[in-house]
């Protein structure tokens, strides 16, 4: 495990790239319609290639072990969420509550969560990773869209299993077990845009969160949730895993991944669904910025376990 020196260090690094994504947006530079093409572009290209990276290794016995252990503990961990969020937010304003639903279900580990899991835990990260978000990116479009009640969404099935991110894992996992290597030339083109992953996702971030509203920083609910996501839920994540006797990587992945605040989903969804899209863009916004300090704690309180 990274001890917090280099925890610190990936941060910095990452809040930098973020810091820019908000001056370009802020000063006119890029736009809106320049972020949601971005948006596509690491979705369907980076993000994809990246994962497909990410499972050229050898195959051995500990690998599928590892693969599995997370794929069920990230289902697990959904289901955690789940109940939390029925829970934890069931009294909350009706124009708020599937906000603070969905975001607890779904938060950044999709684009924050890659790149920091890349950079801790090298390839093998990227690989586990990968596999983690399998149940997440269901949860998504199934269960999440159920908290605002948008009828025609509610299972999208076959939109989820021709998503790019979940093609990559199996086409992944086919170069796994196959071994195959990829021609020269096709391979240093999936290296060098999966490469683009960590510096464009934080930067498409900062972009995103540029004009998000800072009040929010003051609101009671939004601090209530970022607390939930950056810190009870990685607790308990973490009393699963030293239950279960899991492995020092696993376990650090599914903790630092627990850990990450909530997606840019949550406040497109809800501006698609007219239900709460500011305080979506300020529960983003505030635990993003949050999770810079928590991440980095987080990855302390593993290295001394």
């Amino acid at each position: 495990m990274a001890s917090l020196g280099e925890a610190l260090s990936v941060q910095v690094t990452l809040f930098a790239l973020m810091l820019l994504g908000i001056l370009f947006r802020r000063r006119g530079i890029i736009d809106e319609v320049f972020s949601a093409g971005l948006t596509e572009v690491i979705l369907r290209l980076i993000l994809p290639c990246s994962i497909l990276d990410s499972f050229r290794m050898s195959l051995t016995a500990e690998l599928l072990e590892q693969t599995g252990v997370i794929f069920v503990l990230s289902a697990g961990i959904q289901l955690l969420c789940w109940v939390l969020a029925m829970v934890l937010f069931r009294r909350q304003p009706e124009d708020r509550r599937p906000v603070l639903q969905y975001a607890t279900l779904c938060s950044n580990a999709g684009f924050l969560g890659t790149g920091i899991a890349g950079e801790l835990f090298g390839g093998l990260g990227l690989l586990l990773t990968s596999v983690y978000l399998i149940p997440q990116r269901v949860a998504m479009w199934t269960v999440g869209l159920t908290f605002f009640r948008s009828r025609g969404e509610r299972t999208q099935w076959g939109k989820l299993l021709r998503h790019p991110c979940i093609v990559a894992v199996f086409l992944g996992l086919g170069l796994l077990i196959t071994q195959w290597e990829p021609p020269a030339p096709l391979l240093r083109t999936i290296t060098g845009l999966g490469s683009c992953n960590l510096p464009m996702s934080m930067f498409l971030i900062g972009s995103l969160i540029s004009e998000s509203p800072w009040k929010y920083f003051r609101d009671r609910a939004a601090l209530c949730f970022s607390a939930v996501r950056l810190g009870l839920i990685p607790l308990l994540v973490a009393l699963l895993c030293g239950l279960a006797g899991t492995g020092e990587t696993v376990r650090g992945i599914a903790v630092i991944l627990s850990a990450m605040p909530a997606g840019g989903t949550t406040a497109i969804v809800a501006a698609k669904e007219g239900r709460g899209a500011e305080f979506a863009a300020g529960c983003v916004t505030v635990s993003t910025l949050l999770s810079m300090a928590a991440i980095p704690l987080w990855c302390e309180i593993l290295r001394m376990l």
